[in-house]
């Protein structure tokens, strides 16, 4: 089966601790995964079949989180489809700001922009309504596992 790549953009932590709950659904599942807490594209390769499960908080108004900032300048470098990527989104936000989910919603478009293939759809957890936005995701990832895997066995 497919390595999962948890690429992590976090500024309080909060949503490290999503990545660090979901990987052992995803172990669970019979998929390798690693949680990339500074993501780096020169460490994913393009050139191959690629699964990123990107978990993304908002910062500011409506920004990248600092650590993601710079994967997200390198995924701008590159001039070319990355059709080879599956890519799955989980937005962790606040719904009292306009800008929730933002970053999420932006990465998500980028990617669609590069020709990447989205598995499911874009989950955008509101701290409001799931103070601990993990219990939220693990409702979800079950749904996200099974869309990856038909895609996967296809």
């Amino acid at each position: 089966m497919s390595n999962i790549q948890i690429l992590v953009g976090s500024t309080l932590g909060g949503t490290e601790y999503v990545a660090e709950a979901i990987q052992p659904l995803i172990e669970e599942a019979g998929f390798d995964s690693e949680i990339q807490f500074e993501p780096d594209l020169n460490s994913l390769s393009l050139q191959s079949e690629q699964v990123w499960l990107i978990c993304l908080s908002t910062h500011g108004a409506g920004d990248y989180p600092d650590n993601f900032k710079p994967f997200v300048e390198q995924l701008q470098q590159v001039n070319a489809a990355i059709s080879d990527v599956k890519y799955g989104i989980i937005g962790i936000g606040d719904s009292s700001y306009d800008t929730f989910c933002e970053a999420a919603k932006n990465i998500d478009y980028l990617l669609e922009e590069m020709a990447a293939v989205r598995v499911g759809d874009r989950l955008e957890v509101d701290v409001m309504d799931y103070p601990t936005p993990e219990d939220r995701v693990l409702d979800w990832i079950p749904s996200w596992i099974e869309d990856l895997t038909q895609i996967v066995e296809n």
